[in-house]
């Protein structure tokens, strides 16, 4: 009878284990891959085809919940570089409310994913990415006019940023912030966060001509002195509010790397897998700026998106390491559990397969984000700005009556309209290029 209740109990236990095998077996048919239109819309983005781009993301039902967030920070910077600024805040704004709502992890999700893959998940975004959706917010409000909102904006980005100090090298971000406070007159905040940027930067120099006026204005003179022994001859002299204006220029370089699978194999089948970054672009071409030079000197701040996203992936790789190993010996133990040698060989190389990284992310990024600041005297100004060289952009006019700051967005030389709209006796030439990033999806 014993023998019989033992026979019975194996039959059952071979019998959940194949049903166990066959749900793996689904599991591994849909995990590993991007959806249809996720594909379709980077490959249009990278072939310069904004609005085909644009349209392959129309309809959010068109991707599972799993990839949403994926789907609105795509969108957005499409939308972004497609000048339709309102829609890109609209999908950013979405996303940063979903990353929100996202950090209620659900307990039954992880729990899956520890036996299974981590394609099972939402996509929650990388802690950069995070970051990321902020910094093209704030870009899209000042292409609008709307400075307050950037400011917000960047003020979620500070606290979030807290949580995240691993990305400390996104300088453009920083100097946009500081920009942000400056130009709504806020100047004890700017010169705080010009200071914090200035310490992060290899040289103040970029930053030296704005602590210097606000040090001055704050009445630190022995700030000033420091900051001034940071700058060219021809910046000593600071433009009169009344009469100057600045051209900030958002340039977008390259295109940021993508995740690829690495993987360690241990007997009898025991696999580690995760993700790294790999390069895609592999050259900076710095931009290269022709200004007056009475209008005063031009400064960059260069943000480096795949060192950012690379120290980001390696601040969760203690986390990482220690989910896999989890996985690996919770699918050791359901594979030692299996008494029929069968069944237990099939599991075992359903396990190995199904160990597949999560290879997930925002891929319509920039490999640089470039702040160009260029100083804009009265009358005429001709500005050549060469990314790489080759491409003429149509004249932008500005009237006598100008706004303090004019926006302005590029990416590979790709020009769009001025915030806010240019016209008058004042022009400014740009000249602008493509580099050699790779196009391929």
């Amino acid at each position: 009878m014993g023998r019989i209740i033992k026979e019975v109990s194996c039959a059952g236990r071979n019998v959940r284990c194949r049903c166990l095998l066959l749900l793996y077996l689904s599991v591994l048919l849909m995990s590993g891959c991007v959806s249809a239109q996720l594909q379709q819309a980077r490959s249009e983005f990278y072939s310069g085809n904004l609005d085909q781009a644009s349209a392959a993301l129309s309809d959010p039902e068109d991707v599972s919940s799993r990839e949403r967030l994926l789907f609105l920070m795509e969108k957005g910077v499409i939308l972004h570089y497609a000048g339709q600024y309102p829609e890109s805040i609209i999908a950013l704004r979405a996303a940063a409310g979903l990353i929100k709502e996202q950090d209620r992890i659900s307990a039954s999700e992880q729990a899956a994913s520890l036996v299974t893959t981590e394609w099972l998940t939402d996509y929650k975004g990388e802690y950069a990415e995070r970051l990321f959706v902020h910094t093209y917010l704030m870009m899209n409000y000042l292409m609008i006019g709307e400075v307050e909102d950037a400011l917000v904006e960047g003020k979620q980005y500070l606290e979030a940023y807290e949580r995240y100090p691993a990305c400390s090298g996104d300088l453009f971000t920083r100097a946009l912030i500081a920009h942000c406070f400056e130009a709504l007159g806020e100047i004890n905040s700017a010169y705080i966060e010009y200071k914090k940027l200035a310490e992060l930067l290899p040289t103040p120099e970029p930053v030296a001509g704005k602590l210097c006026a606000l040090a001055g204005q704050l009445g630190f003179d022995d700030e000033v002195e420091i900051y001034r022994e940071y700058l060219p001859e021809s910046a000593l002299k600071p433009l009169g509010a009344e009469d100057a204006a600045e051209l900030i220029v958002f340039a977008a370089q390259g295109r940021a790397p993508v995740k690829v699978p690495r993987n360690i194999v241990l007997p009898p089948s025991i696999r580690f897998s995760f993700a790294t970054y790999e390069d895609v672009t592999d050259s900076f071409y710095p931009l290269v700026v022709q200004s007056s030079p009475e209008a005063g000197p031009v400064n960059m701040v260069t943000t480096d998106m795949g060192q950012v996203l690379k120290a980001s992936l390696n601040e969760r790789l203690v986390q990482i390491i220690a989910k896999e190993t989890a996985r690996a010996a919770a699918k050791e133990v359901i594979a030692q559990q299996i008494d029929d040698s069968n069944v237990e060989v099939l599991v075992r190389i359903v396990f190995f397969l199904l160990e597949e990284p999560d290879t997930r992310a925002w891929e319509t990024l920039p490999a640089y984000l470039t702040l160009v600041r260029i100083p804009l005297r009265k009358g005429n100004n001709r500005i050549d700005l060469n990314q790489g060289g080759g491409q003429l952009i149509p004249e932008i006019v500005v009237t006598p009556e100008h706004s303090r700051y004019y926006y302005q967005s590029i990416r590979n030389g790709s020009f769009r309209k001025t915030s806010p709209p240019l016209s008058g006796d004042e022009t400014v030439k740009v000249i602008s290029g493509s580099n050699s990033e790779s196009t391929s999806p």
